[in-house]
């Protein structure tokens, strides 16, 4: 019985591909779109193509890790900078804050160039300080968007400041690269170590005594003195307002 089932339906087949083919495409077309289905099912799903995906997916991720660790490290440089620069006050900084573009030698000597100028507020003339509030210079040109610092430390610059824990006053001259030179007397009694301070909001300490020239036939010694911090090293500065 199903043998004579079997051939009937194999008959009826062989007589609708050869006398109507089209009835028999439009029969066998639902077979060939679930075929075509899972043909395609089989290929996104291979192993290798997954195995290719998850890779791609894997350095994706790792790329996208260096680059927020990247990110993280400078955003971590930038606030241990203004720490260092402004001090763990909440209170907003009296002047304004300026990053630091160009220094020696991109810059001349004794030279800082900010990112800040008149459009932000800078004033010819105003000063500009370092970490702590230490004076390190004015502003000696500026435009709209950036300004040229001058230090104090330039060579022949006179600034007057203190020395030694009873504050003797002296003129500071710059001899250039941070450093400060002054004449004393010898009676003053000043040390090697004792620390420099500059004018500012009281005596703001700025170096150390690092040599002592003395002549025994003369009543005053020569000075040589160091900051604490390289000011060609500072990447944030505030400017007074004036």
């Amino acid at each position: 019985m199903a043998v004579g089932v079997i051939t009937g339906i194999i008959l009826l087949l062989l007589i609708l591909r050869f006398f109507v083919p089209s009835v028999l495409s439009v029969i066998s077309r639902p077979f060939w779109g679930v075929g075509s289905a899972l043909t395609s099912f089989v290929h996104v799903h291979s192993p290798a193509e997954s195995k290719a995906s998850l890779v791609q997916a894997r350095d994706q991720l790792s790329a996208d890790n260096a680059a927020l660790t990247a990110q993280n490290a400078g955003l971590s440089a930038k606030v241990a900078d203004l720490t260092a620069l402004l001090g763990n006050r909440v209170e907003p900084a009296k002047g304004i804050v300026a990053n630091v573009i160009a220094r020696p030698p991109v810059a001349p000597y004794d030279v800082l160039i900010i990112d800040q100028g008149t459009n932000a507020g800078v004033r010819i003339g105003a000063q500009a300080q370092g970490a702590g509030g230490t004076p390190i210079g004015t502003v000696g040109e500026t435009d709209a968007g950036q300004s040229r610092i001058t230090l104090y430390s330039t060579h022949g610059i006179k600034t007057n400041g203190w020395v030694g824990s009873t504050r003797i006053p002296l003129t500071l001259t710059g001899a250039g690269a941070g450093a400060f030179i002054a004449t004393v007397p010898k009676a003053a009694g000043v040390q090697v170590g004792d620390g420099v301070y500059l004018a500012g909001n009281g005596a703001l300490p700025v170096g150390t005594v690092t040599n002592i020239e003395t002549d025994p036939s003369s009543p005053t010694v020569d000075l040589d003195m160091h900051p604490y911090t390289n000011p060609f090293s500072l990447t944030w500065v505030t400017i007074s307002k004036q």
